[in-house]
């Protein structure tokens, strides 16, 4: 399978999921427009991924940078749509930005793949979303199904277990990295296909503001 092919896919979804999202901007509450925020960085940091790949035949620094402001991003996101006074995410996200200049100083330069961050905040944000969903379905006067962040959420569980899945593979059969690569790339893309297409379809069906939040 053609990889470029499914990179071009990829960012043609965030596009249009970018688009979707534009009906009742103004509408959504905090939450949503976090989200709507992470996929144009998204968007961005791909592109620059791709241009560093082609230019400098290494991209990985994208991703050392873009990982953890991802991680914060989540974890506002988390806090305004669930946690609200808690600051969960805020404080969880501080603590992965620590942890991601640790890795990228000591363990893993910034010209090599941070997959012991990507594992970390694989971890993290399922941890969040998981203890999200939790807050949602104790919430009985909420219906789940016509309430966006419970199908966000859910979209957000479905591509960090297949995320972390895969990275947990790649870290595992350390000798047959290269290998792997090609694999794991196609992988991923598929994942973030399917992620970001049901995330812009989320947002275009519920365009108007939630009026009920989980306490």
């Amino acid at each position: 399978m053609d990889t470029t092919i499914l990179f071009f896919v990829y960012m043609s979804v965030i596009l249009l999921a970018i688009s979707g999202s534009m009906l009742n901007f103004r509408g959504r509450d905090k939450a949503s427009k976090m989200i709507v925020f992470l996929l144009a960085l998204t968007f961005v940091a791909e592109s620059a991924a791709y241009v560093a790949a082609e230019k400098f035949h290494t991209n990985m620094f994208v991703y050392h940078i873009f990982a953890p402001i991802q991680l914060l991003m989540l974890g506002r996101y988390f806090d305004t749509a669930v946690f609200k006074q808690r600051k969960v995410g805020l404080i969880t996200s501080v603590l992965g930005i620590v942890v991601a200049a640790f890795n990228t100083i000591f363990l893993q330069p910034i010209q090599t793949l941070n997959s012991n961050f990507l594992l970390f905040e694989g971890l993290v944000i399922m941890a969040m979303a998981l203890y999200a969903f939790q807050k949602i379905l104790a919430n009985e006067r909420l219906d789940i199904y016509k309430h966006e962040h419970f199908w966000l959420i859910l979209l957000l569980v479905f591509f960090w277990s297949m995320t972390y899945t895969v990275w947990a593979l790649y870290a595992i059969l350390g000798m047959k990295k290269i290998f792997l690569m090609h694999f794991i790339s196609i992988m991923i893309l598929i994942v973030n296909i399917i992620t970001y297409f049901g995330i812009g379809l989320v947002l275009l069906i519920f365009p108007k503001r939630e009026l009920k939040r989980v306490r």
